[in-house]
């Protein structure tokens, strides 16, 4: 478990997958959410495929450019050929996904175990088919 100096994630690892929490509870500020995507970029880059699940259970309130931060973090975990899944997500910011209808491109999962586990079993049947795992 490794915790950056400025404590804004958690990575916590399930081999393959990385669960990275979320600690800022106020996703508002512009150079905060900067920050926060730089490091989540930096998690992301070193893993082949990622395989994140993103963590809420910290965040109470976010901003639009939050969002756009997701949205830069999915396209660039899809390009690699990995996957990320966002999980523990309160209900007011749960309503702020289903508004934006970004709860359509977004796998969102009640707990971070859950997440891990429908991912390890994504896992499994990968694997277990003739498809190839994904690789970047």
């Amino acid at each position: 478990m490794n915790m950056n100096d400025n404590e804004r994630i958690q990575v916590i690892r399930h081999e393959p997958i990385v669960v990275v929490e979320l600690l800022c509870t106020h996703l508002l500020d512009e150079m905060v959410i900067h920050r926060v995507q730089d490091d989540l970029m930096a998690v992301i880059r070193g893993e082949t495929p990622p395989l994140l699940v993103l963590s809420f259970a910290s965040v109470r309130y976010l901003s639009s450019m939050t969002l756009r931060m997701l949205l830069n973090l999915r396209q660039e975990v899809l390009q690699a050929k990995g996957q990320m899944r966002l999980a523990a997500i309160g209900p007011e910011i749960r309503e702020v996904f289903s508004t934006t209808r970004l709860d359509s491109l977004f796998q969102i999962h009640a707990s971070t175990e859950e997440a891990v586990l429908k991912m390890q079993h994504w896992l499994r049947l990968i694997k277990g088919s003739s498809a190839p795992m994904p690789t970047s």
